[in-house]
């Protein structure tokens, strides 16, 4: 029935014990620090706290695959009479969707009796991997047919809601104007943000204050969290180094949702890739909703 790996990007926020534990063969993102350029490994080569000084001190920018590394990272699979499912960060967010589609057509004239499926996740950081953790759940019981059907089914309904604590990265990126910042700064303005259905990064609120913010992810989750999914009644928390941060919105998810019994439990760090662009202290939450929020 599986005879097919599911494959994703360095992006999707897991872990890369979680990936080989799942066999989740992965392609790395990059991230250049002062034009050094960098493997997005899972924080194998440099600390979080190294990496987020490092932002303080030095500009960073990032840049996606190749279509050649996804066909190395694929044609190994194939070669083993395997199938490939890939599933990839939001189109909304990177091109590097379209550099997996160029790699998929260049790797089925190779291997024209294989099936290599790609989606366009509309998701990032840990919401992509909610999703790919959603295709492992079922890829037991589903041939690469279904699994990729009900992937493409459901990708929409996985809501992204996060805030983010210091405004500095989303300065020098260029996301917000230095007015903006300046005014966020002067008021203790906290941005809430969300990725949209389109796959895109939008605004949904912005609150006077930091525990405020966590109170009012938490009521938008508890809002429209699917309560009666069979597939999934997990959270997932991502932060990009701000454990204080995450104890502060446990302790309000705990107080909110206890009557919904989800465990609180995936925890993961936001990678070098997604953390270069929003900085240190952002707390994001990943869910499957009944409708993306």
């Amino acid at each position: 029935m599986n005879n097919y790996v599911v494959t994703c990007s360095s992006t999707c926020d897991l872990t890369k014990e979680y990936l080989e534990e799942h066999n989740n063969k992965y392609v790395g993102f990059y991230y250049y620090i002062d034009d050094v350029k960098r493997v997005d490994n899972f924080y194998s080569d440099m600390s979080e706290s190294d990496f987020y000084q490092s932002l303080k001190d030095h500009d960073a920018k990032t840049s996606q695959p190749s279509p050649e590394e996804y066909i190395e990272v694929w044609s190994k699979i194939l070669e083993e009479g395997k199938d490939v499912y890939h599933i990839e960060l939001s189109s909304g967010i990177s091109g590097a969707y379209n550099s997996s589609l160029i790699a998929k057509d260049m790797v089925l004239e190779k291997y024209p009796d294989r099936k290599v499926y790609v989606t366009d996740s509309l998701c990032a950081s840990a919401g992509y991997g909610l999703l790919i953790d959603i295709a492992n759940t079922i890829k037991d019981n589903k041939n690469i047919d279904e699994c990729y059907n009900y992937i493409e089914d459901i990708k929409n309904k996985i809501s992204h809601v996060f805030c983010t604590a210091d405004l500095t990265q989303l300065l020098k990126g260029g996301r917000i104007s230095k007015a903006a910042f300046t005014f966020g700064k002067l008021l203790n303005i906290v941005p809430i943000l969300h990725v949209n259905m389109q796959g895109k990064l939008e605004a949904l609120d912005k609150i006077r204050g930091l525990n405020n913010a966590l109170k009012k992810m938490v009521d938008i989750m508890v809002e429209n969290i699917d309560k009666k999914s069979e597939i999934c009644n997990k959270i997932f928390i991502a932060h990009s180094y701000c454990k204080d941060i995450v104890d502060k919105f446990i302790l309000e998810l705990k107080n909110k949702t206890s009557d919904l019994m989800i465990p609180i439990e995936n925890i993961f760090s936001i990678g070098t890739v997604i953390g270069a662009h929003t900085g240190q202290g952002t707390l994001a939450v990943f869910y499957l909703s009944e409708k993306r929020v």
